[in-house]
């Protein structure tokens, strides 16, 4: 009998914020809140988009764009299709790891620089 062995990466740890942002989509538009987030997406409060929406944070000249993957009244979760990097929002979050102790923390670093793959974003919606 083989044994196979399933690998599961450990999520990233969220990192409690609170960072006020335009958030836009072609349904809506309106300030919101993020209230935590890492560098591949956020909870979102203030503004409740549809499950599968597009949508761009702006935040100190920076835009990141989104795209929810649930939703409820009066928030959201949000993915990143690009890796949050460097920026205001970057900068903001590497502030929030600092003053919660968690700079370095076990999961942080293990997803630096990796690339999770977003079937279908982009002009051919998402599945």
């Amino acid at each position: 009998m083989t044994s196979q062995t399933t690998f599961m990466p450990q999520r990233p740890t969220r990192i409690p914020v609170d960072i006020s942002v335009h958030i836009t989509s072609v349904l809506d538009s309106g300030e919101a809140v993020l209230r935590d987030m890492t560098e591949y997406g956020a909870l979102i409060e203030g503004l409740s988009l549809p499950k599968g929406m597009q949508f761009q944070i702006e935040y100190n000249g920076q835009t990141v764009f989104g795209f929810v993957v649930w939703s409820e009244y009066d928030r959201f979760g949000a993915r990143f299709p690009f890796t949050l990097c460097e920026g205001p929002l970057h900068d903001r979050l590497q502030q929030a790891r600092v003053e919660h102790g968690l700079h370095g923390a076990a999961g942080h670093h293990m997803f630096m620089g990796a690339k999770r793959p977003v079937a279908n974003f982009g002009r051919r919606g998402l599945n």
